[in-house]
């Protein structure tokens, strides 16, 4: 399948709902699904977000008029759940979104996937890095060329910055990664920097072979919590070969606490953050996501 063909599927999939006004029961007795206030990086965002794939109805309803905050880090896991529920649902309904929220999403671009009738705005301010599929397409880089592209336009990041420079090729690499360690054709990236915070906040997500699968084909008898605290050694890999590799994780923990930012991956039924200050957290899920989300925050000088 072409990524045009794809974009297709999910441009017909993706209604806004214009008949179903208020919220509670529908006549099909469908319900709508309220979203929080804040869509957020954090573990009641992941898990609120997880628990949607326990939905057992073929039409969705989304409530997202209370929302007055999203961020964008969190689109690609919020795509990739989207994608899981198109699996084994047939339409999914977008009701009464908040003004303020269906904007954001026309200046990030990710409005195109849920109503094309919407369109998109001008970013002014150049603070959104809009939602991009990357599309293995051959061996020389396409993420790491799509995002510095991104990045370099916006001006979201000093170059001449040898630690930030260094991170976006991390993080580059951990995009082509989701193709060969993941074994998936796409990825999916996006992200915003908060000129008040001083924050940039950044992920990428596949809808490929979950951390804990990987790892446990060479570590079988590893918990969920030591696939993810594996893969942030120095040296290890997943690769089945004997070729070296390992240090990309590692180099990549490193760079982010130096900048003061931290890490979040959610693969499996797993979620693992590391903060500013190394400091490991461990969260299970209810939910079998399969897929793999790296969520990265750091802090501008």
């Amino acid at each position: 399948m072409s990524l045009r063909e794809f974009e297709k599927i999910i441009n017909h999939s993706f209604k806004h709902n214009t008949k179903c006004k208020g919220r509670g029961t529908l006549l099909n007795t469908n319900k709508y699904i309220e979203f929080p206030k804040e869509i957020k990086n954090n573990i009641e965002t992941i898990k609120f977000l997880n628990n949607l794939l326990s939905d057992k109805e073929k039409k969705i309803y989304y409530n997202m008029k209370e929302i007055i905050f999203f961020e964008s880090a969190i689109i690609p896991y919020f795509h990739s759940i989207n994608l899981l529920l198109f699996q084994t649902h047939e339409k999914i309904y977008y009701n009464e979104i908040n003004k303020e929220i269906e904007i954001f999403f026309q200046k990030n671009k990710y409005s195109k996937f849920f109503n094309k009738d919407l369109g998109i705005l001008v970013d002014n301010f150049k603070t959104m890095i809009e939602f991009t599929i990357l599309e293995k397409q051959d061996e020389n880089g396409v993420g790491f060329d799509k995002i510095k592209q991104v990045l370099k336009e916006k001006n979201l990041i000093d170059f001449d910055d040898i630690l930030l420079s260094y991170l976006i090729s991390l993080l580059g690499e951990l995009t082509n990664n989701c193709h060969e360690h993941g074994e998936t054709k796409y990825a999916y990236f996006c992200g915003q920097y908060y000129p008040k915070l001083k924050r940039l906040s950044f992920a990428t997500t596949n809808l490929g072979v979950t951390i804990e699968e990987r790892v446990r084909k060479k570590n079988p008898s590893f918990s969920n919590y030591n696939c993810f605290n594996w893969i942030f050694e120095d040296g290890t890999t997943t690769r089945e070969d004997d070729t070296n590799g390992g240090q990309g994780l590692a180099i990549l923990k490193t760079v982010v606490q130096m900048l003061g930012g931290k890490i979040t991956v959610i693969s499996g039924k797993s979620v693992y953050c590391i903060n500013n200050r190394g400091i490991e957290s461990y969260e299970e899920l209810e939910y079998l996501y399969r897929g793999t989300t790296f969520i990265i925050d750091i802090f501008k000088k």
